[in-house]
């Protein structure tokens, strides 16, 4: 829930219908494939091991039986399968500088652009460890009450 792995957002033109590129930038820190392997290995103790075991009878799923239980086999077993669950967040920095490469400021107000305001999760400094859901309302409620004071 706490990747290492940083992605990126950039646009293909000016033209704002053109759809930008995303680059989820998934396992491109080491860590985190290091944390989803260790992830499968315990998770197969865990169901090897009674009481479990005996619920959880029947054949293995994912990664399935045929994938060895050594690290390199998952891995690659995780390589291969990986995908994001698209609750993109922490994709337009917030912060006083745009020079250092921040989009808005800590109202949610996109540097250089008048009028302008980003109100959703793009704007969080952490993703959340659950569903952005519930911080992104915050988010927008907070900016939202902000604009009814202009």
């Amino acid at each position: 829930m706490k990747p290492k792995s940083h992605g990126r957002v950039w646009l293909r033109a000016a033209d704002p219908a053109t759809l930008p590129r995303i680059d989820a930038g998934l396992l491109a820190h080491p860590d985190d494939l290091a944390c989803l392997v260790e992830g499968v290995v315990h998770t197969r103790e865990l169901l090897r091991t009674g009481p479990l075991a005996d619920l959880a009878a029947g054949v293995e799923l994912l990664p399935g039986g045929d994938v060895a239980d050594d690290e390199e086999a998952i891995g690659a077993f995780v390589r291969a399968n990986v995908f994001g669950c698209d609750h993109w967040a922490g994709t337009c920095i917030m912060g006083p500088a745009p020079d250092a490469g921040a989009v808005v400021d800590s109202r949610g107000r996109v540097h250089g652009v008048d009028g302008l305001v980003v109100a959703d999760a793009s704007i969080l400094p952490e993703i959340p460890a659950a569903n952005t859901n519930a911080p992104t309302v915050m988010v927008a409620e907070r900016v939202a009450a902000w604009l009814a004071d202009q």
